[in-house]
């Protein structure tokens, strides 16, 4: 998990999650704000404060003495009792003394509790101390204040020996809260944590999300070049399937795409007169089929002599997008039932094809024969080119093994389907047996995307604006806007 999130790890990809999210975001924040709301609204409590205040003298015999006039000393000398009679009052010993005398239900009243609803204070530099005593109940509020005021003069004394407390105001009985749960706040508490819970969540899933999003994280990961992009096709045929095939009047995006991979390859075929190209991928729906077939026709295009080869003896499907019947092919050739193999001569102008055959039960052992490295390299005197479209290496082993033949290999990676752990999978596999990757084909490439190259031809670009291609393009392009 901490590797897959480190290579994952780029402020680039954190913003795009961020970006891409923000509305999910909002949308957690406002349902946890309501949900937090709405459980203030029917949990809300509300506390009451009693308060009683007393004065403190530093001689007991002054508080019944009414002719008795306090000096200045006097004050100062009782002030500085306050603090030890303070004390005194939030002692476990006369705590458990209003309890009882209160006769408060014990099992919702200890001392501990008390002490955290009991707060006294002294009023400014006087001989006066208020004690505030707060509570769910408003009579048990004023019960335990005027409890205190009542003990506190013979429990203070009989502690201290000294000076002397009168009760000034008693309790009274409080009717409106002193404070209330607020409904607001904790609306507020909720859209916060929502939504920085859905952001923690929205980034682990994206980091350890491993599909490719950008061209820059195959870059990174591998030194294999890019050979080319192929953008997204959205245009579908009468059948509902995309019409990704290169064909007379496919859009200039998906012409160019094959063009630039093809020019790449040129430099790719280490001087080869007939190079033998090996089209595979990690998994199945990456595209690889439809890259091998359009690579094909991309060099027929150019007027190349091209053999294309359905060499993925499992699942091979390269007959029916011809609309041809795969039986009578390859594997029926190479297992010895067939002595001459059968090619399908022109099914594109200068683009021969050889199909799979039937599925064999040993397709591993078909592919390492002698018969097939004298089939290819016989075919290496008739043909410019020859594209083998192979099984997918990380499902199925057969793949690797035309290394025997294959002067590169291709490896097609798919935006949001091809995943990081199965493309390293894929080219430690080649690299152990020094199978010559020569590039990636980085496919379904979103046309808006800020890494593909020809942008600028899309949604009435320059090329568009010159071209009847373009509009074309235009057009088929037009829903994704």
């Amino acid at each position: 998990m901490l590797k897959t999130i480190l290579q994952n790890f780029h402020l680039e990809k954190l913003f795009w999650i961020f970006k891409t999210k923000l509305k999910y975001m909002i949308l957690a924040g406002l349902v946890c704000g309501v949900l937090a709301g709405a459980f203030s609204y029917f949990t809300r409590t509300n506390t009451y404060m009693a308060q009683i205040s007393m004065y403190v003298y530093t001689n007991p015999d002054y508080i019944n003495d009414n002719g008795i006039n306090l000096s200045a000393s006097d004050i100062s000398n009782a002030n500085a009792l306050l603090s030890s009679y303070m004390q005194i009052m939030k002692s476990n010993s006369f705590l458990k003394s209003v309890i009882e005398d209160a006769e408060l239900d014990p099992t919702m009243y200890s001392v501990s509790i008390l002490k955290r609803n009991i707060t006294s204070s002294a009023v400014g530099s006087t001989a006066v101390f208020r004690v505030n005593v707060y509570d769910e109940n408003p009579y048990n509020a004023m019960l335990i204040a005027n409890t205190i005021g009542k003990l506190a003069p013979q429990k203070i004394i009989s502690i201290v020996k000294s000076g002397g407390i009168e009760v000034l105001d008693e309790a009274v009985l409080p009717t409106s809260p002193y404070r209330s749960s607020s409904i607001t706040l904790m609306a507020l508490v909720g859209i916060v944590a929502g939504g920085f819970l859905s952001l923690v969540f929205f980034m682990a899933r994206g980091l350890l999300d491993t599909r490719y999003r950008r061209v820059y994280e195959v870059e990174d990961m591998f030194t294999v070049p890019i050979l080319g992009m192929v953008p997204q096709i959205n245009d579908v045929d009468d059948k509902g399937e995309p019409k990704v095939k290169l064909v007379d009047d496919s859009p200039f995006v998906l012409k160019e795409a094959y063009n630039d991979i093809r020019t790449n390859l040129l430099f790719m075929g280490k001087g080869e007169n007939c190079p033998v190209f090996a089209v595979t991928g990690a998994d199945y729906d990456e595209g690889k089929t439809t890259n091998s077939i359009n690579l094909a026709i991309s060099y027929a295009n150019m007027g190349k002599k091209v053999l294309l080869i359905d060499a993925d003896l499992r699942n091979g499907n390269i007959a029916a997008e011809f609309g041809l019947e795969p039986r009578n092919g390859l594997s029926e050739y190479l297992a010895g039932i067939n002595k001459k193999i059968n090619v399908r001569k022109n099914i594109r102008e200068n683009l021969d094809l050889i199909t799979t055959g039937v599925i064999p039960p040993n397709p591993t052992d078909l592919l390492i024969s002698d018969t097939w490295k004298e089939m290819i390299q016989n075919f290496k005197n008739e043909y410019d080119v020859i594209v083998l479209d192979t099984p997918s290496i990380g499902v199925v082993a057969d793949g690797v093994e035309l290394v025997n033949v294959a002067t590169a290999f291709i490896v097609v990676v798919r935006e949001f389907v091809s995943r990081f752990e199965r493309e390293e999978l894929i080219i430690r596999r080649l690299e152990a047996v020094n199978a010559n990757i020569c590039g990636f084909i980085y496919n379904g490439i979103d046309v808006h995307s800020v890494d593909y190259n020809h942008k600028d031809y899309v949604d009435g670009g320059d090329y568009g604006k010159h071209s009847s291609t373009g509009v074309q393009h235009r057009k088929l392009f037009k829903k994704k806007s």
